[in-house]
């Protein structure tokens, strides 16, 4: 499936113009893992980025301004929470998509799986290299749409399998970083990515390999936005 059918996605109300701590994951322990050759350098390139934290900060601090009681944060500065959660929602994308990959080959989904990356790869390569210049800001709706891609996909064959199999709960996150980017813009995402994961191949059937999974049931399943002591106000 080619991505052409959802490039006008890029014309959303996402204002890339507008961090304060570092989060816990992967920072300083080497390069990103793979998942496709677009997705990493942009990301790459979007995190070292010399005004990443400056930008994100202005973003936020303007969010805030319009929307001061929306997040809750049980402690900490309210814009150094979400900074930090941020942070590691873009560094989480390839590390779940690695993990995707390989829980997709153990329930025979390769087909699927291949299709969802090579979708992403494309949506992430069609960037414009300017909005690189504001860093992780630059790049929020990119990483949104493929934890959204990640998340849908999950939810299917999380209900043949009974079991959460990606490591981390992104779905409060998720509803932040949708809350960040703009209701009109975040839904043209998500009905393009309902759309896209209707179209992968046996995601609607049973899952009879499941006991294959390294995955244990038992396990803990962390909330990313609760482990960084966020909550969201629904109204």
């Amino acid at each position: 499936m080619a991505l052409d059918h959802f490039r006008n996605l890029e014309t959303g109300n996402f204002d890339a113009r507008a961090t304060a701590s570092e989060p816990e994951c992967y920072r300083g322990k080497g390069p990103l893992p793979m998942s496709s050759s677009h997705i990493n350098t942009v990301l790459n390139n979007a995190l070292d980025a010399p005004d990443s934290q400056t930008s994100l900060k202005r973003f936020l601090d303007k969010f805030y301004q319009k929307h001061p009681n929306v997040f809750i944060v049980e402690h900490g500065e309210p814009e150094e929470r979400l900074s930090a959660m941020l942070h590691q929602y873009v560094l989480l994308l390839p590390v779940l998509l690695a993990e995707a990959d390989g829980i997709c080959d153990s329930l025979e989904r390769t087909s699927a799986m291949a299709q969802l990356t090579a979708i992403l790869d494309q949506f992430f390569a069609a960037i414009d290299p300017q909005r690189l210049d504001y860093g992780m800001v630059g790049v929020l709706d990119k990483v949104y749409f493929g934890q959204r891609l990640l998340e849908e996909m999950h939810d299917r064959l999380r209900l043949h399998s009974g079991r959460p199999l990606l490591s981390w709960d992104m779905a409060l996150a998720n509803l932040m970083v949708h809350t960040l980017i703009g209701d009109g813009y975040a839904n043209r995402l998500d009905l393009a990515g309902m759309e896209i994961i209707d179209g992968l191949p046996g995601l609607a059937g049973p899952v009879d390999n499941v006991d294959t999974l390294v995955t244990d049931p038992e396990r803990p399943w962390p909330c990313l936005a609760q482990r960084h002591g966020l909550k969201m106000v629904f109204v």
